[in-house]
């Protein structure tokens, strides 16, 4: 039911450093990024690593998610902001995003007229 994905992209070792680096993508959407997790060699097993590394990578998440706490915004507030648009023309699912299959149109009207439909 999730609406992220998170999986291991590479795992690389450099023969000079005695680092390994598992690099986790995370996907939600139309938003993928990627984070680098550098691990000691000495630390861990072979076989142990992945699950440090994601052990990390939760306690970083933590760390986010404990310091962006305060800009979370109740659905009354998310309201407010979306009635306070300044667009013109903007459609309703524009400003709650929840048309996102769609492509949007430019609201700039010199580029509007490029964009629309002709009659057949």
């Amino acid at each position: 039911m999730s609406k992220s994905k998170i999986k291991v992209a590479r795992i690389e070792a450099a023969a000079s450093s005695r680092t390994v680096c598992i690099t986790f993508q995370i996907e939600r959407g139309p938003v993928r990024f990627q984070v680098p997790i550098r691990l000691s060699v000495s630390d861990y097993d072979d076989t142990e690593m992945v699950q440090a590394a994601r052990s990390t990578l939760h306690r970083a998440f933590v760390e986010l998610a404990a310091q962006s706490q305060d800009w979370k915004l109740s659905a009354k507030d998310m309201q407010q902001l979306s009635s306070m648009s300044l667009r013109p023309n903007a459609r309703k699912s524009e400003r709650t995003g929840t048309d996102s299959a769609r492509p949007r149109a430019p609201t700039s009207p010199v580029k509007a007229v490029k964009y629309r439909r002709r009659a057949p």
